[in-house]
């Protein structure tokens, strides 16, 4: 009897004796050798706190408007489009155009593009024009390629993909252009454009306003219709203005350059223009009177219209001109100042 109740005794103990050893095993485990049993505890990695550096940004101005960090101009696309072309859709050249709150703006070929590349620009889920007028022109739509402005020049209907195509500026005659007619006209650009669409395009922000007295660049005026209501006229080849329009020109240094380049076709002091076979008119233009569209009361806006002409050359109408107007600042065939000169003394002949 004494015997199992050593037994009975021996495996109560030898069981509490287990259970102390495995719980001193769990506690070591999770706490270590540890009261608080920081061990257990998930750890929390703190940053001391900097010192703060005191500011020395200057002081806001609250005086100063908020509209002058968004300094844009709201014009419609239609407006600034027509005035980028009229001006001789240079890459580089500013413009201006009046906004639709009537204020002078300037802008460049930068604030044109997007209307080009950007997708839900004229209306909400409209694709961008170069989706199907890219720089795969042998699949892109009428073989025009709207993504560049290389592309742009380059025309539509290209056949070989490397030769020009059609002229889509009309050579900067906006009105009577092919991009005016697609996108203002017939509607057709971008695809799908719905009903909602206003007839001038979506409005966007572009370009800034012009500054006046506070300062500013000057700019080239952009020549509008004349009183007639007639689109100035335009060169075939396309460009902006070059130096000369910024340059002072002498008519008494002009009419010097003119007698050596320019009466062979204008006739002496332009008053008459040979015969040009070939041509609509055919004959060459006379520069006094000069035609009425190209004259303006403001000098700069006169001396604009003709810098195109001379800078870049153009082709008159007709089935097959004998002769051209040379691209003289385009050649090197005159130097700017001589461009500058000679446009002094044609203004000097229609004054």
């Amino acid at each position: 009897m004494d015997d199992v109740k050593k037994i009975i005794y021996g495996v109560i103990l030898g069981f509490l004796g287990v259970l102390l050893v495995w719980g001193s095993i769990v506690y070591v485990s999770a706490c270590g050798f540890s009261f608080s049993c920081r061990k257990a505890a998930t750890a929390v990695e703190r940053t001391p706190v900097p010192t703060l550096i005191p500011a020395t940004l200057p002081v806001p101005d609250r005086n100063v408007s908020a509209a002058s960090g968004f300094n844009k101009c709201q014009v419609t696309a239609e407006k600034l489009i027509g005035a980028w072309v009229s001006s001789g859709y240079s890459d580089t050249a500013t413009f201006t155009f009046t906004d639709n709150k009537g204020q002078d703006c300037q802008a460049t070929f930068k604030d044109v593009q997007p209307l080009f590349l950007e997708g839900n620009l004229w209306y909400p889920g409209a694709s961008s024009c170069s989706t199907c007028h890219n720089s795969d022109v042998a699949n892109a739509s009428a073989n025009m390629d709207l993504s560049s402005y290389q592309g742009m020049l380059m025309g539509a209907l290209r056949n070989p993909p490397t030769a020009k195509g059609q002229d889509i500026f009309g050579g900067g005659n906006w009105l009577q252009s092919k991009l005016h007619d697609m996108l203002f006209v017939q509607k057709l650009m971008p695809l799908g454009r719905p009903p909602s669409v206003p007839p001038e395009g979506p409005t966007i922000f572009a370009g800034t306003p012009v500054q006046g007295a506070a300062g500013g660049t000057p700019v080239a005026a952009v020549p509008t219709p004349s009183a007639g209501g007639e689109q100035v006229a335009r060169p075939s080849n396309p460009g902006g203005p070059g130096d000369a329009v910024n340059l002072t020109g002498d008519p008494t240094a002009g009419a010097q350059v003119f007698q050596s380049n320019c009466v062979a076709c204008h006739g002496p002091q332009g008053k008459q223009g040979v015969t040009n076979p070939g041509s609509t008119d055919g004959s060459v233009p006379q520069l006094n009177p000069i035609d009425p569209t190209l004259v303006n009361t403001d000098f700069k806006t006169f001396a604009y219209n003709l810098d195109l002409f001379i800078q870049h050359g153009s082709t008159p109408e007709g089935s097959g001109p004998a002769i051209s107007m040379p691209a003289w600042g385009d050649k090197g065939d005159l130097t700017q100042q001589q461009i500058a000169d000679v446009i002094a003394y044609v203004i000097s002949l229609n004054k």
